[in-house]
């Protein structure tokens, strides 16, 4: 319910995770602190402010958690620091209402994408803006979510403090440096990734599409999660998602505009089928463990 209000076209900002200020998200603060601390070709050091963030984030979440779970407004405030640890609609809304206003939004879209878009046509444009939210469907929705159904707001927050560590040092350039967050943000979002990418093929078929299924788990994105997603997404639509000098995922031409208000609709249908879907696993789990749910 949280990540629905999160709409920003309505409220001006997002509604939810904007009630403190984005200089002050936890996920901000996390950044630029770690930033102060790695360095490159420092393997050791990396290792320990990777490891030492994720211990304390435990730790802090797991005194929260402890306290919040006592009262009416603890399970709220709980609800709200979970909201906090992931969010779909960053991405689904601005290039949702981008592309219904313009065919190739190139600006947009460079906000949530590394490469350099500034001189890229309108499909490589529509693929960055659909590999992303494909794989951020993974990262940034499924898994913290994934994490929180096991061990609560620690696990949710862990999730979280790993793939933004992988985000700042997890890359090829940094070398052995990067290595200690990039597998083990690889290990985090195993299971989730494919998850991500089961949900995408079934938002598809639910769509009535037919997935070309001979290209899941593309290899030649390098990322062993990433492709799971991305690969899915390119399969469900037919069409071929690119980053170049990199990879090519899929079959047909590069997505066009509609493509990408398709593909859209299919992350937006993954957010639905996986939040019902969790949500009754952890009432069964209520039931069966808890407070029995009849009587």
């Amino acid at each position: 319910m949280l990540e629905a209000l999160d709409v920003p076209r309505r409220w001006r900002g997002y509604l939810v995770s904007r009630l403190i200020p984005p200089q002050i998200h936890p996920v901000s603060l996390i950044y630029k602190a770690a930033a102060r601390l790695v360095a490159r070709g420092r393997a050791a050091r990396n290792a320990a402010v990777v490891a030492s963030f994720a211990a304390l984030t435990a730790a802090v979440f797991w005194i929260a958690q402890s306290y919040l779970s006592s009262s009416v407004w603890g399970i709220f405030l709980e609800a709200y620091l979970l909201k906090l640890s992931f969010s779909e609609s960053q991405i689904l809304y601005p290039c949702a209402s981008a592309y219904r206003l313009d065919p190739c939004p190139r600006d947009v879209v460079q906000q949530f994408v590394r490469r350099d878009l500034s001189r890229a046509d309108c499909g490589h444009v529509a693929s960055a803006c659909l590999e992303t939210a494909a794989e951020s469907l993974a990262d940034s929705f499924v898994s913290p979510l994934f994490w929180y159904a096991i061990f609560g707001l620690p696990g949710a927050w862990v999730q979280r403090v790993v793939n933004t560590l992988d985000g700042l040092i997890g890359f090829r350039d940094w070398g052995t440096s990067g290595a200690p967050a990039a597998y083990l943000d690889t290990a985090v979002n195993w299971i989730p990734a494919r998850i991500a990418a089961g949900l995408i093929l079934a938002s598809a078929y639910l769509s009535g599409l037919k997935p070309n299924l001979s290209v899941l788990g593309d290899k030649s994105v390098e990322s062993p999660n990433a492709r799971w997603p991305i690969s899915a997404m390119a399969a469900s639509l037919r069409v071929r998602l690119e980053k170049p000098g990199s990879y090519a995922v899929g079959v047909g031409d590069l997505p066009d505009r509609g493509q990408v208000q398709r593909g859209l609709e299919l992350v937006a249908i993954s957010v639905a089928l996986y939040s019902a879907a969790l949500m009754s696993a952890l009432y069964l789990y209520g039931c069966v463990w808890g407070t029995p749910c009849l009587g």
